[in-house]
């Protein structure tokens, strides 16, 4: 699949995503300060305060927040369809996301219903207002290719995964009675497997051709990946809730999920080893992690489906998709897509002349330094379970992320300024 001319035209200012981005890497230092807040090793129990506290600042505050922000310029660039009513969706997206990011993890930390109970209406007001400007951006984008499909996907997929977590909040708020452990399961999978996964794919389709110079996804691959990971992934959701005696339902569903985003990681490491440039690049080891971790997550999750006893296989890819795939690919387009935005946002601005390279806005060095921080967080994570000491190094290295990450956004936007001032 050829990736798609860019609509760089309708690009929405700087502003737009840099706002999002910028606020991200501040809920990796909160995720980091509630893993160390309680007095006992928060990786050793999966259901304590600690441990859902901070995974909700890292999938809300930092996952969701970059995520959400990308599609601002994802939408007009890309598919070729603004969101309707741009600035009010911004602003209706972004502050009850923040907001929400904050009160949601706050509500499980300190055991608080009440701010449960004022997270899930901010944050259902963010999702919904963001979904519904999504899907009209969508249904109005004239383009019919793999990349406006698997995005399309992911957004119903993110539907789905905000109905249940609002249902979620709602209840352990309010004591209802609820089927708690299916509820969250559903709530992950939809997230994870369909949001995450789905929205990576749709943009890898035109990332990795473009700027890790690979040949392109094959047309029949990028055209039915996603559609397959939506239906299996359904499937799996509706034999949990609704048919829970079809027990091997669920089995054939998930199986197949897990065989089908190994695939994608098997397919793009294929990409990535036929590059025409050979030269070492600290994003292209970003995305390389990333599917190695997601090959393992799959590898892991195929044992859990078939040998369910063995819990610590869940654990260890439930960690190995979150840190190591979905974190790592973040990691890897910020820093490939935000020196980009500054070259394009000069360029596009009149500046013809002393515009800096790509590679000068925020120094490789410092990205080289990330991945090794992130690569060592990573593998403390894997051990925090059984090992407290390793609980300690996943925080600091998420404290230590945090920082690293905001201060090479803040050298991106500096550039910028700098640059717009002397020319």
């Amino acid at each position: 699949m050829k990736p798609i001319p860019l609509n760089t035209e309708q690009a929405p200012p700087i502003s737009v995503p840099l706002r999002f981005f910028t606020a991200a890497p501040l809920f990796l230092l909160l995720a980091a300060l509630m893993l160390v807040s309680g007095a006992d090793n928060s990786f050793a129990n999966i259901h304590s305060p600690e441990l859902l506290a901070a995974t909700h600042c890292i999938t809300l505050g930092f996952m969701a927040m970059i995520m959400m922000g990308a599609m601002q310029q994802i939408l007009p660039v890309v598919v070729g369809s603004p969101m309707p009513a741009s600035r009010l969706t911004i602003w209706l997206t972004y502050l009850p996301l923040l907001f929400g990011a904050l009160l949601m993890p706050a509500g499980f930390l300190l055991g608080k219903p009440v701010l449960l109970n004022f997270a899930w209406p901010v944050l259902g007001l963010s999702f919904i207002t963001f979904i519904s400007a999504s899907l009209i951006g969508l249904a109005r984008a004239p383009a019919r290719n793999a990349t406006k499909t698997a995005i399309l996907l992911s957004i119903l997929a993110l539907g789905g995964a905000i109905t249940v977590g609002m249902l979620l909040a709602h209840g352990y708020a309010t004591g209802l009675l609820l089927p708690y452990n299916k509820l969250a399961t559903a709530h992950i999978s939809l997230s994870l497997g369909g949001w995450v996964l789905l929205l990576i794919i749709g943009v890898s389709y035109q990332v990795v051709p473009m700027f890790q110079l690979t040949p392109n996804y094959p047309k029949w691959f990028a055209r039915s990946l996603a559609p397959a990971i939506f239906i299996v992934l359904v499937l799996s959701v509706l034999s949990l809730l609704l048919a829970p005696g079809l027990h091997w339902v669920a089995i054939v569903a998930q199986s197949l999920f897990w065989c089908l985003a190994g695939c994608f990681a098997v397919a793009t490491l294929w990409l990535q080893g036929k590059r025409r440039r050979r030269v070492a690049d600290a994003t292209l080891s970003f995305f390389r992690l990333g599917m190695m971790a997601l090959m393992c997550a799959s590898i892991l999750s195929l044992a859990t489906v078939f040998i369910p006893a063995i819990d610590h296989l869940a654990i260890l890819s439930a960690t190995l998709f979150l840190l190591g795939f979905a974190m790592s690919l973040i990691h890897g387009m910020l820093y490939k897509i935000v020196p980009f935005l500054v070259w394009f946002h000069l360029f596009r601005g009149g500046v013809k002349r002393g515009v800096p390279n790509m590679k000068e806005i925020i120094p490789e060095t410092w990205m080289w330094r990330h991945l090794w921080l992130h690569r060592g967080t990573l593998l403390a994570a894997l051990f925090a379970p059984w090992w407290s000491a390793a609980a300690w190094l996943v925080a600091l290295g998420l404290l230590l992320q945090g920082m690293l990450l905001g201060y090479a956004l803040l050298i991106a936007i500096a550039v910028y300024r700098r640059t717009l001032e002397r020319i």
